[in-house]
């Protein structure tokens, strides 16, 4: 299970990753890019939702007695919590269908978002993946 859960996670970065490549090839054109944003809007929320509270509490569960491990996972929540908030920033700002307003801050915001996301993917696979890999099968 804990090998399954790694992999579903790896192949949600895989995935988030050719949707950047694919939004980066075109964003200079805000009118191009619009559509694939939507597209990995979708990705991004289902790779957030395989965070939920049910796979973090059975993490809290098994590491009840190890502080550094519970501390870790306290971090883990926060950070989620932020690339949650940046993410809704972001999509808020470029997702608009009336006017375009922003198309001219969107490539770097956009280069600005997908750090945030590339340095969350590091840090789950730093210390995420980690943790998951010790959780015995269920």
């Amino acid at each position: 299970m804990s090998q399954a859960l790694i992999e579903s996670f790896r192949q949600g970065h895989q995935s988030i990753l050719t949707s950047i490549d694919q939004i980066q090839r075109v964003s200079r054109s805000y009118i191009q890019a619009k559509p694939l944003l939507r597209l990995l809007h979708e990705k991004i929320i289902e790779h957030l939702a395989r965070q939920d509270a049910t796979m973090m509490n059975r993490l809290q569960d098994f590491y009840h007695e190890d502080r550094e491990s519970r501390k870790m996972l306290e971090f883990l929540s926060h950070d989620l919590k932020d690339i949650k908030v940046k993410f809704l920033i972001f999509y808020d700002k470029h997702s608009g269908e009336v006017l375009d307003l922003n198309a001219r801050s969107f490539p770097k915001d956009f280069q600005d978002f997908v750090q945030e996301v590339l340095d969350r993917f590091n840090t789950e696979e730093e210390y995420l993946f980690p943790l998951i890999a010790k959780l015995p099968s269920s």
